[in-house]
């Protein structure tokens, strides 16, 4: 891999790395999801400067070049955030629906009232 293509990649993942932690610092972003970014962030960059290790993984994978590997993980690695979130989404909205019956039944029976005057 070329320095300039080293240093770009290096840039762009600092710049997502630092966009994180101003949406953490912001309250916009829980931790917990944006974990798996962050370490996605510091598997790319380890390989991007420690280029020997990332020569040695694609030679054994069979892939033409180091940069083709480096985006390939970055895109498996993107594939299990994206599933991971997913998940978590389908839980919340089985939490959401239970809630909502469970209030619905609250009202009906009284114990709640709608205090939108």
């Amino acid at each position: 891999m070329t320095i300039t293509a080293s240093l770009f990649i290096s840039l762009v993942i600092l710049t997502f790395v630092i966009y994180l932690l101003s949406l953490i610092k912001h309250n916009k972003l829980l931790i917990k999801y944006s974990l798996s970014w962050v370490l996605t962030a510091v598997v790319i960059l380890f390989f991007v400067w420690v280029p020997q290790s990332l020569l040695l993984l694609t030679k054994a994978l069979g892939i033409y070049s180091p940069t083709n590997m480096l985006f390939f993980l970055g895109f498996c690695l993107s594939l299990c955030i994206i599933f991971s979130l997913t998940n978590t989404l389908s839980r919340q909205s089985v939490k959401i629906k239970t809630l909502t019956q469970e209030l619905a039944l609250l009202k009906k029976e009284g114990f709640v009232t709608d205090d939108k005057e």
